[in-house]
C-alpha cells in the first residue's frame, strides 16, 4: 500500500512539473516582436517590442510623423508611412533594426500609407489619392514592388469622399482584403490580387475597416462600429460567422482597433483606449485573456508582428 502511494505520488510530481514546463492549463507567452507607433517622443515614431512588452526601442527617431508599420514576411523589414518628404505621405521601407531608410512611393503630390507586404516579401499594397491634384480625390489601393517600382492602381470607386483603404495580402497571396466606402457604408471586401472579383464581406449598417488576415488565411479580424463603439470581430475568409472578440461596456465604451495576427495564429495584438489612452494589448485569437503591453502617457498603437 505504501509502495502504491509513492508511485501515485511521484507520478502526481511529474505531471506537475509537465504542466510548468509546457504552459499546460494556461496560455501560453507570446513570442517574437512587434512593431508599433509611439507618440512619446512628442511626435509619432516607429517602436519595436518583445511580444510581452519588455525592451521597447525607437527604430525611426525623426522629427517628422513615422506610422503604420508592417513587417515584411520574413521579418527583415518594416515598410511604414512617413511625411518627412514635403509634408505629403510616403511609404517608407528600412532594416528592422531601423537602418537603411528609404522612400519607395516618393509621390510629392499624393498621400500614401497603409502598407502591406505581400506573403512572399515582393510587393506591397498601399493606399493612395492624389490631393493636391483633387483636394476632394478619394483613397484607392494600389499595388507596387518591393523596391517602389511598377505602381498599379487596383481599385477606383468614383466620387468625393468615397473610397477604398487599409488593403491586407491574403497568406496564399491570391487576394487583397480591404476596406471600402463605395456603400456609404465602410464594408470589408476582397478582391483577386489583380483587382479582379471585388466582393463585400460584411454588408452591415456599421462602419467596418481595417482588415487582417490570419495566418492560415481561413479568418480575418477586423474593426467595426457595430455596437455603437470601436470592437474587434473576426469571420470566416468568405464573411460568415462574424463574432465579436472585444466588449466595452456600454455605459463608458472605449475603442479597439488594428488587430494583428501572432505568427502561429494563436493571438491577435490590437490597440485601444480603454485606460485612458491608446496602448497596445494583446488577446488570444477567442478574444480571451486581454492584456496591455504598453503604458505611455502618450499614444501607442497599429501594431504590426514580426515573424
Amino acid at each position: 500500500m505504501i509502495k502504491q502511494r509513492r508511485i501515485w505520488a511521484t507520478a502526481a510530481a511529474i505531471l506537475a512539473l509537465v504542466f510548468v514546463l509546457t504552459g499546460c492549463g494556461a496560455s501560453p507567452p507570446a513570442q517574437g516582436k512587434i512593431v508599433f507607433h509611439s507618440k512619446r517622443d512628442g511626435n509619432y515614431e516607429i517602436y519595436v517590442m518583445d511580444a510581452d512588452g519588455s525592451n521597447q526601442i525607437n527604430l525611426t527617431d525623426n522629427p517628422a510623423k513615422d506610422w503604420d508599420p508592417s513587417s515584411s514576411p520574413d521579418g527583415s523589414k518594416i515598410a511604414f508611412t512617413s511625411n518627412r518628404d514635403e509634408g505629403s505621405w510616403e511609404i517608407y521601407v528600412m532594416n528592422v533594426d531601423g537602418s537603411a531608410q528609404a522612400n519607395l512611393t516618393n509621390k510629392p503630390t499624393d498621400d500614401n500609407s497603409a502598407p502591406s507586404w505581400s506573403p512572399d516579401g515582393s510587393k506591397i499594397t498601399f493606399e493612395a489619392r492624389s490631393f493636391r491634384e483633387d483636394p476632394f480625390d478619394n483613397y484607392k489601393v494600389y499595388v507596387m514592388d518591393a523596391d517602389g517600382c511598377n505602381q498599379t492602381q487596383l481599385t477606383d470607386t468614383g466620387g468625393a469622399y468615397e473610397g477604398d483603404r487599409y488593403p491586407s495580402w491574403s497568406p496564399d497571396g491570391s487576394k487583397i482584403a480591404f476596406s471600402s466606402y463605395r456603400d456609404k457604408n465602410w464594408e470589408i471586401y476582397v478582391m483577386d490580387a489583380d483587382g479582379s472579383n471585388q466582393t463585400n464581406l460584411t454588408n452591415n449598417q456599421g462602419f467596418d475597416i481595417a482588415p487582417s488576415w490570419s495566418p492560415d488565411g481561413s479568418k480575418i479580424a477586423f474593426v467595426t462600429s457595430r455596437d455603437s463603439n470601436w470592437e474587434i470581430y473576426v469571420m470566416d475568409a468568405d464573411g460568415s460567422n462574424q463574432t465579436r472578440l472585444t466588449h466595452s461596456p456600454e455605459d463608458d465604451p472605449y475603442r479597439d482597433g488594428f488587430p494583428s495576427w501572432s505568427p502561429d495564429g494563436s493571438k491577435i495584438a490590437f490597440e485601444s483606449d480603454r485606460d485612458g489612452n491608446y496602448e497596445i494589448y494583446i488577446m488570444n485569437a477567442d478574444g480571451s485573456d486581454q492584456t496591455r503591453l504598453t503604458n505611455d502617457p502618450a499614444i501607442d498603437g497599429h501594431p504590426s508582428w514580426l515573424p
